[in-house]
């Protein structure tokens, strides 16, 4: 029984991990697809420029 949940809890986090890769790679493709949002921003980022919610164009300093 042990070693049932031990193999469920690592599937669980493999697919949740493979869930986020799928996420940021459907961000990567949106973001090519619509450059006027400006550049991508992978997490850690500068995320107090929202470009598409403000619909203007960032300005770099």
């Amino acid at each position: 029984m042990m070693l049932l949940q031990m193999l469920t809890a690592v599937v669980v986090l493999m697919l949740t991990m493979a869930g986020w890769l799928s996420v940021q790679q459907l961000y990567r493709n949106f973001e090519k697809n619509n450059p006027e949002c400006g550049p991508f921003r992978e997490d850690g980022g500068n995320s107090a420029c929202k470009c598409c919610a403000s619909r203007h164009i960032c300005q770099t300093q």
